[in-house]
C-alpha cells in the first residue's frame, strides 16, 4: 500500500513529513497543488517568497531525503476567473459584462487547489495511506477525517498540537516564510486579507500590485466591490493609509512586525 502527503507547504503537512521521517515511517509520494494567477505569465497566486521557498528549498530537501515530490495546478487561473463574460444571469444588467472579482467567501481558487490533488489521488488506481496535516487540537477537523478510512494523522498520532507542528518546522528550518507575511496563508490577492498583508504586497511586489490596479480599472465587470462590500479603491486608500502610519512610527515597529502582531484589519 503507498503512503501519501498532500503538502500544502504550510505548518501542519510539513511537520507531517518531518514525523514520518522521524519515525521511519513511508512516504511513496508528496502531492502539491499550486493555484494561479496568471498561467500564461507563470505568476502564481501564492506569495512569491513562499513559491521560492518551495521550489528552492522544501522540495530539493525533500527529495534529499529521498521523497518524491510532485506539483499540480489547476488548467484555470484568476485572471480567466475574472474575465469570465456572463453569458445568461437572472440580473440583467450582468449579462455581457466580466465576472470580475472573486468575493471574499465565495472564492472559486480554492477550488483549484483542491480539484488537482484530488484528481491526482484518483489517477493512483491503487489502495493507499494519505497522511493528513491535522494537529490533535483540532478537535472537529479530527473528528471528521476519522470517519475516512485510508486518512490518517500523524500530528494526533504523536500528540503534537498546532504551535508544536509549528516548532518542529522551525527547529528544522522548514517553516515557509509565509508566516512572516500572512497569519492564514493563501493568496497574494486574496479579498480576506488583513490590511497590513495587503501593503507588504504593494511595498515589495508593486509589480503585483499593479496587477489588482489594472483590474480596479476595468470597467466592464458585474461589481466593484473587492473586499467586505468595500471596493479596491477604499481599500488601497486604507494600505495608503497603513504604509504612511508605518512610516510615522516608531522604527522599532516595522511592517514586518506589525503583520506578526496582526496590526490594522480589514475595519
Amino acid at each position: 500500500m503507498k503512503h501519501i502527503v498532500a503538502w500544502s507547504g504550510g505548518k501542519d503537512s510539513t511537520a507531517t513529513i518531518i514525523l514520518a521521517r522521524e519515525h521511519g515511517l513511508p512516504i511513496d509520494l508528496i502531492i502539491i497543488a499550486l493555484v494561479w494567477f496568471d498561467r500564461k505569465r507563470g505568476i502564481y497566486g501564492e506569495h512569491p517568497e513562499h513559491i521560492k521557498w518551495i521550489f528552492e528549498y522544501a522540495i530539493p530537501l525533500f527529495e534529499s531525503w529521498g521523497y518524491k515530490v510532485e506539483v499540480v495546478s489547476s488548467e484555470r487561473d484568476y485572471v480567466g476567473y475574472f474575465y469570465h463574460e456572463i453569458r445568461k444571469s437572472k440580473y440583467e444588467d450582468r449579462v455581457g459584462k466580466y465576472a470580475g472579482w472573486l468575493l471574499s467567501g465565495h472564492c472559486r481558487m480554492n477550488r483549484e487547489k483542491v480539484t488537482p490533488i484530488q484528481r491526482r489521488l484518483k489517477s493512483i488506481g491503487e489502495e493507499f495511506t494519505e497522511y493528513i496535516g491535522i494537529a490533535i487540537d483540532e478537535h472537529e477537523r479530527l473528528a471528521r477525517m476519522e470517519a475516512q478510512k485510508n486518512k490518517i494523522s500523524l500530528l494526533a498520532k504523536y500528540g503534537f498540537t498546532e504551535e508544536m507542528a509549528r516548532k518542529k518546522c522551525k527547529d528544522y528550518g522548514l517553516l515557509s516564510p509565509t508566516y512572516d507575511i500572512t497569519h492564514r496563508g493563501g493568496c497574494w490577492f486574496c479579498p480576506n486579507q488583513r490590511i497590513s498583508e495587503l501593503a507588504f504586497t504593494k511595498i515589495n511586489h508593486p509589480e503585483l500590485w499593479e496587477e489588482l490596479v489594472k483590474f480596479s480599472n476595468e470597467p466592464n465587470k458585474t461589481s466593484e466591490n473587492f473586499s467586505h462590500n468595500k471596493t479596491f479603491v477604499e481599500i488601497a486608500n486604507k494600505v495608503d493609509e497603513y504604509i504612511e502610519w508605518q512610516s510615522r512610527a516608531p522604527v522599532q515597529m516595522s511592517i514586518f512586525d506589525a503583520i506578526k502582531e496582526g496590526v490594522n484589519n480589514n475595519d
